[in-house]
């Protein structure tokens, strides 16, 4: 596993994936910035209450609860909209990744881009979800590091696995597949989860998670194609 994740972490900087990773870059820190003078907005909309209460403390109060509050929601969601940009691109890298390093394999079948989207969209906004309802064990030292990495390892193992599987199987051999190899799968995810938590890095972590997977599914298919346990 450790092989397969070095050579997806080379690869999503290679030449022929560079246009694809400053496309994704580029549009995510758009979508970032956009999203970031939302909140800014939102902030200064706050009421005031003027001087006359508390001597302005209630205002600067506010102010910073609001402000503290703001990052601590926006730093779970950084990760939802760095996949529902990269979602638009995640075909295209699991393509090159299967031409360039199985060329001897049948090709995938590429989803249309309606259900690409629709995809996104929902892997988006189930890990939304399921990062803000883990917010307040994010706020415990030490343990909050290894809930983020368990939830959203078992989240981003089974998106990840089931996109590039669903490009060569049918959805029931897909699910079947992934509860085979469920541990395979999971560790893979906390792999690709230990990524976005690195700065910077984190802003390519599904272009990784889509070449780690190609390489996860490729494996265990192999595996299964010579009489191994399927």
């Amino acid at each position: 596993m450790l092989s397969d994740a070095l050579r997806a972490f080379r690869e999503i900087f290679a030449p022929p994936y560079r246009r694809v990773m400053w496309q994704t870059l580029g549009l995510t820190l758009l979508v970032l910035v956009l999203f970031g003078a939302g909140l800014q907005w939102a902030l200064t909309a706050l009421p005031e209450f003027g001087p006359d209460l508390a001597g302005g403390w209630v205002d600067a109060a506010i102010g910073f609860i609001a402000r503290f509050l703001a990052v601590i929601v926006l730093i779970p969601l950084v990760h939802p909209v760095v996949s529902l940009v990269a979602g638009l691109f995640l075909e295209v890298i699991a393509a090159r990744v299967e031409e360039e390093d199985y060329p001897a394999d049948p090709p995938g079948n590429d989803q249309p881009f309606w259900q690409s989207l629709g995809t996104a969209l929902r892997f988006t906004l189930v890990l939304i979800v399921v990062n803000l309802l883990a917010l307040p064990f994010y706020l415990l030292p030490v343990v909050n590091v290894a809930i983020f990495w368990i939830v959203n390892g078992y989240l981003l193992g089974r998106e990840y696995f089931e996109l590039v599987a669903l490009r060569h199987l049918p959805p029931a051999e897909v699910e079947a597949m992934r509860k085979r190899h469920r541990a395979r799968v999971f560790f893979a995810g906390v792999a690709v989860a230990l990524f976005t938590t690195v700065p910077v890095l984190n802003l390519l972590a599904p272009l990784f998670a889509t070449a780690f997977m190609v390489h996860t599914y490729k494996g265990l298919a192999a595996r299964r194609a010579a009489g191994g346990v399927s």
